[in-house]
């Protein structure tokens, strides 16, 4: 994939001034670009909006990385605004608010340059302190590919529909997999990421990369390898679902191997992210969701490595270093879906997940309560509300519009919804944001809605 312009320096004293070096970007503009971004790391990380990099490896690890600036400024730094949003202006309280589904991958505007592929997937999203959400995702031909790239996209504030997308974080000739976007509610946003070596197909071995953000995601840091990153291996494919405990502990999450099964490896920071640690446990399942109990203990949800037939359950009480399993009450998932669990404002834990695999979206039998009393069976994506630290799970809720055509992205594309039957497949990713609506990405839509409609039953089904 060519490595396309991307955009000018916020730093003034970086900035380029010689267009025709610009708009050429000759070796030796290369160069220079190259020395002044590394001339930035050293002076403190400083940050500029960036899109590129290049990358120098020495003995098989990661060396070196340099963000490269060009003049043409992407979308998703386009007219941000900076004031701080106040959230309480749009929340709806504790009435049911269910708002139309739309999608959130959009294609770029047609003659702009912007990449774009036919494989759009392994999205996050995350709230933001100006008001804005902003989503990223990876966009590739095929999920081994060297063209495989991160996009991302604002919903801007009182905006009815999402940006067209454009390119975010791309090193040329090396596979991007895996990405996660976190904003820790005090002003910094966290952007980590998956890099394979250069012209290496696939992610079976990838670097860990982080890039912080304090203006919006307007601006960077120059991306640094943490953890064990700097080398090319497993347990550093990241997936989305950051989690913020208390005292401030973050952790993110990452595969350990390419595959349906395996596990999922924690990487935990005790300074704000300044450094993080791999304690050495595995959640069992892979695209693990993470919440933390009211006890301290950390308690996951996995994909894969089922026990008794069930998604499997694990729980550590020593922040990651070893991990005792159990069978959960929910059907197994499998390729093309991924699950959210997350604590949300209010206090309840919400899994959202689906049914059944997706090669068979009706072989389920999940039961869910209208609002006369009465089961029906539905399928397809569904959350469950636990009020007692996921001990018991006493509502369930099919997420669905209730009807129309709809294209669902990534694997599974065209469905059909009606009162039983929601999207099958998907991969989640979610963030409640102040106002305390929920809003939860598939492969390509976009759901929002509040606790208090995830609490309602469903209207009567006939």
């Amino acid at each position: 994939m060519q490595n396309m312009p991307c955009t000018k320096m916020s730093v003034p004293r970086f900035a380029v001034r010689n267009q025709k070096i610009a708009k050429t970007f000759s070796i030796a503009a290369l160069t220079v670009l190259m020395s002044l971004a590394a001339s930035a790391e050293q002076n403190g990380g400083e940050t500029m909006t960036y899109r590129h990099f290049e990358v120098e490896d020495a003995d098989g690890r990661v060396a070196r990385m340099m963000p490269v600036a060009t003049t043409q400024t992407p979308l998703w730094a386009r007219e941000v605004r900076q004031s701080p949003f106040d959230w309480r202006t749009q929340s709806a309280g504790r009435n049911p608010v269910f708002l139309p589904i739309i999608p959130f991958v959009l294609p770029p505007p047609e003659g702009s340059g912007e990449p774009f592929y036919g494989h759009n997937h392994q999205p996050d999203i995350t709230w933001l302190p100006n008001g804005d959400l902003m989503a990223i995702w990876y966009s590739t031909r095929g999920e081994s590919g060297l063209e495989l790239t991160v996009l991302a996209s604002r919903f801007r504030a009182g905006a009815g529909e999402w940006d067209p997308s454009s390119e975010f974080f791309k090193a040329p000739e090396r596979n991007m997999h895996g990405s996660a976007l976190f904003h820790d509610g005090a002003g910094t946003l966290y952007h980590f990421n998956g890099m394979g070596p250069r012209d290496v197909k696939g992610w079976r071995s990838l670097a860990l990369l982080l890039r912080t953000s304090r203006d919006n995601g307007v601006s960077w840091t120059p991306p640094r390898t943490i953890s064990s990153g700097d080398r090319y291996q497993h347990r550093h494919q990241v997936i989305g679902g950051v989690r913020q405990m208390r005292g401030g502990t973050l952790v993110m999450l990452c595969d350990l191997y390419a595959g349906q099964s395996g596990g999922t490896a924690v990487h935990v920071s005790q300074d704000s992210g300044k450094t993080f640690a791999d304690p050495g446990g595995d959640i069992l399942g892979v695209h693990a969701g993470l919440v933390e109990l009211k006890d301290g203990r950390w308690m996951a949800f996995g994909r894969g490595n089922n026990i008794d037939g069930k998604m499997p359950k694990s729980i550590s009480n020593d922040h990651g270093q070893t991990w005792t399993y159990s069978p959960t009450e929910f059907p197994v998932i499998r390729g093309g879906q991924r699950l959210v669990l997350m604590r949300l404002n209010e206090g309840p834990i919400v899994l959202f997940s689906f049914t059944s695999r997706r090669e068979e979206p009706e072989s389920g039998d999940m039961n869910f309560m209208d609002s006369k009393g009465n089961a029906f069976i539905g399928h397809g994506l569904f959350a469950s509300l636990s009020y007692d630290e996921g001990q018991t799970w006493p509502v369930r809720k099919l997420i669905t519009p209730g009807e129309g055509d709809w294209d669902g992205g990534a694997h599974h594309r065209r469905f059909t919804a009606t009162p039983t039957r929601a999207e099958p497949a998907g991969y989640l990713a979610a963030t409640q944001s102040p106002d305390d609506m929920i809003h939860l990405i598939s492969s390509r839509l976009h759901y929002r809605f509040n606790l208090a409609w995830l609490e309602k039953a469903a209207d009567p089904v006939e």
